[in-house]
């Protein structure tokens, strides 16, 4: 990764918990021979999560690299990152964008806008810029730029507004674990949607949809779950819909809704 000549850019993002506040946090070391202190730059957002942080980052990199590469006269730029998630998909993005933002399964692939931005950043660029991946905090920049990102995070002043874009109110299981992705069979189930949110374009449309599960015989939500559903169906949140899935449960997708109103949980 050693080049005398290159610009680094050291990234970091972080979600206390995921989701919840978040923060970024970049240092930027000049290549050998320029005279010049290391860069540093944080930025807390209100609510979003770990893997958003982290490519918010990158993007930020890159954007600064838009207003900075022609008056350093950089020739190449390496950024690093130790998240997985960036480092593992940052060259897919483009056959993402071409296929609609959706997989084979037309599944939706998270954080669209963060990904149409990076690829928007990386084509206004005219130098070579490498994204490498690297172990956290293992030398001190990368204990700075982790420390960054976590202060941030805990006074956080910004809004991620794509995490917050999609509509929600407030789950009614009386759970503080996470929704999980719905795998049952294709009976039909009572649900209430609290969240969803849009993802692809023109037919390829695709809503993801969280909502609690409805027990008609105990009267109560017993379950947060995810799932999906075509641009056809209006779930609207906060109320409740008697639903069948396909019972595909790696895709579970909705093929059946009737609304029936309002279901108070005991």
């Amino acid at each position: 990764m050693y080049d005398p000549n290159a610009v680094k850019i050291y990234t970091d993002g972080s979600a206390m918990p995921n989701p919840g506040k978040g923060g970024i946090g970049i240092v930027v070391v000049f290549p050998d021979g320029m005279e010049m202190h290391n860069y540093e730059m944080s930025e807390g957002y209100k609510l979003s999560t770990n893997n958003r942080m982290e490519l918010k980052a990158v993007v930020r990199a890159l954007e600064w690299l838009q207003k900075n590469s022609s008056v350093h006269k950089f020739t190449r730029a390496i950024i690093i990152t130790d998240s997985d998630y960036v480092h593992s998909n940052h060259n897919n993005t483009k056959y993402w964008k071409k296929d609609g933002w959706v997989n084979q399964n037309g599944k939706p692939y998270e954080n669209q806008d963060l990904w149409n931005d990076f690829l928007r950043a990386q084509a206004k660029l005219n130098l070579r810029v490498d994204i490498e991946w690297t172990k956290g905090k293992k030398n001190e920049v990368l204990k700075l730029v982790d420390s960054l990102a976590k202060q941030c995070a805990k006074n956080p002043t910004l809004i991620d507004s794509g995490y917050n874009g999609g509509k929600f109110t407030a789950s009614r299981t009386p759970t503080k674990k996470s929704a999980t992705l719905f795998s049952g069979g294709d009976e039909y189930i009572l649900i209430r949607v609290y969240r969803s949110k849009i993802s692809g374009r023109n037919e390829k449309q695709i809503y993801t949809i969280r909502f609690d599960l409805f027990n008609e015989e105990s009267r109560s939500y017993v379950g947060k779950y995810i799932g999906y559903t075509k641009k056809d169906f209006n779930l609207k949140r906060n109320t409740c819909f008697r639903v069948r899935f396909d019972g595909n449960k790696r895709f579970p997708l909705i093929v059946e809704a009737e609304e029936i109103g309002y279901l108070k949980g005991s």
